[in-house]
């Protein structure tokens, strides 16, 4: 840590004999780099980047990678736990006259009114450059897998509905007509988030009446979802770096840090609202949307919400086709470190409240938050969930080996995911279920309603 005189003079002051023996010692137990941060930068440290440049290269929420420090249970608390006396294996081996292979395993699924290929979906992303420059990758390689995507908030506002506004960024468009275009089959679908900036421009009338897409939506391959918030500031609307250029475009339809038309700077904050929300506002929205896009399917995504159970029971009771829980893992575009650290349910809390719900209402969900791997998906899936929903994966994936490396790693999951639902004698991902998990932590286990590992 690179410290000031002043900083230096402080840490000589608070040396105390007796007591924490030493400044270095007193440096290591307290956050002074965090301070210290606070004190030089101002409101720039409220946020975990400061440049554009950096905004537009990184992945925020939790650690991506494993193992990943944190401060509450996570997935890695759970384990598939295998039986030795499998009747499903039996049933599955009268059928096909052998012994079953773990490539026996079906993936294909039905969630929120479109068909899959596996029980994945790719998460709404939004019009952060990160996601945006590479979505064209994601959405041939998703569409060729089958597996349904959502485009998220803000594409539209930022990047143009039909035309680019820079060479280098898709529009809006694009992200969905590749997708479309590249639908092969039954299999797929496409989801579309309108957050309130959107709404200005009636992006979901645009895309109801739009001549491309009419199709697609006589077929039932498209869907609208309805955000609540997101994993990682749950409460909070889209906070995101954009230089002057944008936010003079932008400024009569977001908040600024700084008016654009007033004070020159290299860098402003984009605000945008969290959108307000009642019993009342969401179920005469939901019922909104199935009098005006009859043909589309209606989807929910809610952050990580203390009233999760309410939520659930409104929506099923208004006929929601599917709710997406994101756990406060999700990554997003710019996170204030406040919210990245304190802010929502960790995921494996979302899916103790699902499983409690998922016999007693007629919805579908899918949760989301730092899944990176098969194992993730079919503990997800066992908690009561009809797919699992990722997001940042598929963007490492496409910077990797671009729409290859996507199907690469998709092709992991699936074998993965074949491979642990055979080893619990099971050969249809719908058939996974609580029994088949137990916790590392019995009282975790007695909080969630599932087996400890201890007995």
């Amino acid at each position: 840590m690179k410290t000031s005189p002043l900083l230096g003079l402080l840490l000589n002051l608070i040396r105390k004999p007796g007591t924490l023996g030493s400044a270095a010692k007193f440096a290591e137990q307290y956050p002074l780099a965090d301070v210290y941060s606070r004190a030089s930068k101002g409101r720039a440290a409220v946020f975990p980047l400061t440049e554009l440049d950096e905004f537009g290269k990184a992945l925020l929420g939790a650690p991506i990678y494993k193992p990943a420090p944190t401060r509450h249970d996570t997935l890695d608390s759970i384990l598939v736990v295998p039986p030795l006396y499998t009747p499903l294996r039996l049933k599955k081996m009268e059928e096909l006259m052998r012994e079953p292979v773990f490539s026996d395993v079906e993936t294909e699924c039905s969630f929120g009114g479109f068909r899959s290929t596996m029980p994945i979906a790719v998460a709404s992303m939004g019009s952060t450059p990160v996601w945006n420059k590479v979505s064209l990758m994601v959405s041939r390689a998703a569409a060729e897998a089958g597996i349904p995507m959502g485009v998220g908030e803000n594409v539209a506002t930022v990047w143009g509905y039909s035309k680019r506004v820079k060479p280098s960024q898709p529009c809006f468009k694009e992200r969905v007509m590749t997708y479309l275009e590249n639908l092969k089959g039954p299999h797929g679908g496409v989801f579309i988030q309108q957050s309130v900036e959107d709404a200005y421009d009636e992006l979901w009338n645009r895309v109801y009446s739009d001549p491309d897409i009419t199709p697609y939506i006589d077929e039932g391959k498209v869907g609208f979802e309805i955000k609540l918030g997101q994993g990682a500031k749950p409460g909070l609307g889209g906070e995101t770096l954009v230089d002057r250029e944008t936010a003079l475009r932008l400024s009569q339809k977001y908040a600024f840090d700084a008016d654009p038309q007033k004070v020159v700077k290299q860098v402003y904050e984009r605000h945008s609202a969290p959108g307000t929300f009642t019993p009342e506002i969401l179920g005469s929205m939901i019922r909104l949307m199935h009098n005006n896009y009859p043909r589309a399917r209606v989807w929910v995504k809610m952050g990580p919400y203390r009233d999760l159970e309410k939520v659930a029971e409104l929506c099923s009771a208004e006929r929601a086709d599917l709710l997406w829980v994101d756990g406060k893992e999700g990554g997003t575009g710019l996170s204030p470190v406040a919210a990245l650290k304190d802010l929502g349910l960790p995921l494996v809390a979302c899916l103790g409240r699902i499983l409690k719900l998922r016999h007693r209402l007629s919805l579908d969900f899918i949760c989301s938050g730092r899944l990176v791997d098969g194992g993730d998906i079919v503990k997800v899936l066992c908690f009561g969930c009809s797919a699992a929903g990722l997001g940042r994966p598929f963007v490492v994936a496409a910077y990797s080996n671009g729409v290859e490396g996507v199907r690469n790693y998709l092709e992991t999951l699936r074998v993965e995911v074949q491979l642990l639902t055979s080893a619990v004698g099971k050969y249809r991902v719908s058939d996974l279920g609580p029994e088949d998990i137990a916790a590392t932590d019995p009282s975790l286990a007695r909080e969630l309603g599932i087996d400890s590992v201890y007995g």
